[in-house]
Parts: C-alpha cells; structure tokens; sequence
C-alpha cells in the first residue's frame, strides 16, 4: 500500500508541475497561522513585532480549520503546514494541534507539518517538525529574549524521537559568526536531522546583515555542504538568498496563507512591503526553483517535505 500511495504522490506532483509549466497556477503547500499566541517574544518574530496591526482574532476554531483545510485540498494544496504564534500552544476545549494534524490526514494531505521553538510538548504525528536554533545557548537565549529556551528545547528534543524534525536559523547581526558552531551542534544531535538557514526578514531592519555579510555566510554554507554538513537548502536556492528583493523571481503562489480569522492570502501575505524587499526565506527560493524545473532543489527538497513518512 505505501509504494502505491507513493506512486499517486509522485503521478499528483508531476501533473502539477505539468498544469504549472502551462500557466495553471495551483497551490501545493496550505500554510495555516492557526494562532498567535506565543510564550516568547523573539527579537526577529513578525508576529510579536507586528501586534497591534493584527486581526482580532487570535486563534482559529477546530471546526474552522478543518473547513480550511478542505479549502486548500480542494484548490489543489497537498501539503499542510501549521505556524503561529507558537501552535503547540492552540487548543480549542481538548483538542490540540495534533488533532489538527490527524485532521488533515485523514482530508488526504501528503505530509503535515508544524513550527515549535520547542519550549512546549512536541507533537509527534506529523510529518515533519521544525523546531527554531539561532545558535548556541547564550545566543539563542539572547535572541528568544528569555534565558532557559535552549536548555528547553534541548529537553524536549530528548522525550521525543522523529525521524524529520530540522532546525530552522535565521541569521542576523547577532548571530552571524556562529554558522559552524550551530551546525556542528545538528551534525552532534541524534534527534535534530538536519538546518535550513534563512537571513532575517525584517522588522528589525537594524539587525539585517549587509549584502557582503549575506555573501560571507552563502560562502560559509555551501562550503559547509561541501564538508558533508546537514544543510538543507539547496546550493542554488543559497545563492538565490543574495537576491534581497525576489518579488519579480518569487513564486509565492505556490503557498497559500490562511490568518486565525480566515483571511486568505493566495501568495505572500508581505508582498509588496518593505519586508518583501528584504525577504531572507529561503522557502521561497526553493519554491521559485522547483517551479523552473531545477532538479537539484526537487530532489533536495522532495526528500523531507514533499512525501509522507507513513
């Protein structure tokens, strides 16, 4: 049974790439900001640095996530993503975003997924699990902007065992000169399988790395992929990550949004802003190169976020 639902995955995946290369432009990825609540306030978190620009509601209810869900399926999505705020801290009486999981296999998604900085229980019925590292303890405290979140997520990571959860790092002024030392903490971790990094974007602008800084990481990255390191990005989508502003190469289609109070952006919720101008998601380049056809990316990032581990 799990050869033949690869084959459907496969045959679903080729087919649309076929309709995209002939201007059918379907969203494959349904990323859903299921709340914004969080027990932190992260330097570099939009959703803490934008607060008062927010909806007023701050969490969607079950019931409607599942009705989004199906919306997304329907518009072609097969792969679902829950982010926040923190969304292992959304509930909705007993239910906790591993229902939300369970309900989006059971609507047909290929692969699930959330976003922790991992200071809370970490679910682990999806299928993939991206837990937040900016750095060795004393910097990633610093930049979680509360002391004892290493030490937490170091914890938590020890309960659980999972054969694809990764870090993200987001690379910024304050942790720039710890690319090796944070990767060489995930080549040591027998529970983190591998790091995508991404440069900041802002707000804050004034820990933005410059242009030749960016360079000087690119640099360090693919000479570290070279050595055999867990980085998951691509090598073309790194050198992508030079270009600040994306906004004419982004194919932000290929990621619908959904806000905890059912707005719908079918594309980058940022486009057009200054913070587009400065986009440091590396998610983006790969979605842009898998689009073009680039094998590298394909296959880079087919292995850990586009089949199921079932």
């Amino acid at each position: 049974m799990a050869k033949l639902i690869s084959l459907g995955q496969y045959t679903y995946y080729a087919r649309w790439f076929i309709a995209s290369v002939f201007g059918k432009k379907r969203p494959l990825v349904n990323t859903m900001i299921i709340n914004f609540e969080c027990n932190l306030k992260c330097k570099h978190c939009s959703i803490h640095g934008n607060a008062s620009n927010l909806p007023d509601v701050k969490r969607l209810s079950y019931a409607d996530a599942v009705e989004e869900m199906k919306l997304g399926f329907e518009k072609g999505a097969r792969i679902l993503f829950f982010e926040g705020g923190e969304p292992t801290m959304w509930k909705d009486g007993d239910r906790t975003v591993s229902d939300l999981v369970e309900a989006g296999k059971g609507i047909g998604y290929f692969v699930t997924g959330y976003t922790t900085n991992g200071t809370n229980v970490i679910f682990t019925n999806s299928d993939v699990i991206s837990v937040s590292l900016d750095g060795p303890k004393e910097v990633h405290d610093k930049i979680r902007c509360s002391d004892g979140v290493y030490d937490m997520l170091m914890a938590n990571l020890e309960k659980v065992d999972h054969p694809n959860i990764f870090a993200n790092m987001t690379i910024m002024k304050e942790n720039k000169d710890l690319l090796r030392e944070t990767v060489d903490i995930v080549s040591k971790s027998d529970k983190i399988h591998g790091i995508m990094l991404n440069f900041l974007t802002p707000p804050p602008f004034e820990s933005m790395l410059t242009l030749d800084e960016k360079k000087e990481i690119v640099r360090q990255a693919i000479a570290l992929k070279k050595e055999g390191a867990p980085i998951l990005n691509s090598g073309k989508a790194l050198k992508e990550m030079l270009i600040e502003d994306y906004g004419e190469t982004c194919a932000d289609w290929v990621s619908m949004f959904v806000l905890p109070d059912r707005s719908h952006h079918y594309g980058c919720p940022m486009r057009g802003t200054e913070s587009c101008k400065k986009c440091g998601f590396d998610a983006v380049r790969e979605y842009s190169l898998i689009t073009r056809g680039n094998v590298q990316a394909i296959m880079q990032m087919s292995k850990r976020f586009a089949f199921s581990s079932d």
